[in-house]
């Protein structure tokens, strides 16, 4: 069964103020609304996932949260994994390809620059800086996670919050 991976960017975030940690930063009334955004465009586009992964950052998981709620998905369907807070292309690669086999719609809520490189290192295409609660979907024709790899995937859908109409 081909393998489908909705990589997310976390949606825009406050500056770190004095005291707090990057990991604490919250998100912004526009990272709120963007996050809502692009869950209704996952629930209008009747988007199942089996699984939601994302980074342990405050900001990561929020966005995580409104997609989430947005899909009505169990919460033991939420994965946070510190792994993915500071990852690289290599790190990110192993999580995935230790995925279980079950999933085959799998979400990952990460952070900028490694969203994009691994987005384009995985498809191969041009993507660039994706915007804050920006979405790749990428689909793989392989049956196993561990099947994954350069180049291997083909980008599906690019989608900017900015594009997604909410009526």
């Amino acid at each position: 069964m081909p393998k489908l991976l909705y990589l997310l960017r976390h949606a825009q975030s406050a500056d770190k103020q004095p005291g707090q940690t990057d990991k604490e930063r919250e998100l912004t009334p526009k990272g709120m609304q963007d996050s809502l955004k692009m869950g209704t465009y996952l629930l209008r586009e009747k988007i199942l996932l089996d699984v939601l992964y994302t980074s342990t950052a405050n900001r990561a998981q929020a966005t995580a949260q409104f997609i989430s709620d947005t899909l009505k998905l169990d919460n033991e369907k939420i994965i946070n994994d510190d792994e993915l807070f500071q990852a690289s292309v290599r790190t990110f690669m192993e999580f995935i390809m230790q995925v279980d086999e079950a999933y085959s719609h799998i979400m990952c809520v990460g952070h900028n620059p490694v969203i994009s490189y691994l987005s384009e290192y995985l498809c191969g295409a041009e993507i660039g800086d994706m915007p804050t609660a920006s979405l790749v979907v990428i689909k793989f024709t392989v049956n196993s996670w561990k099947d994954i790899t350069q180049g291997s995937g083909n980008l599906q859908k690019f989608i900017k919050p900015d594009s997604i109409i909410i009526e």
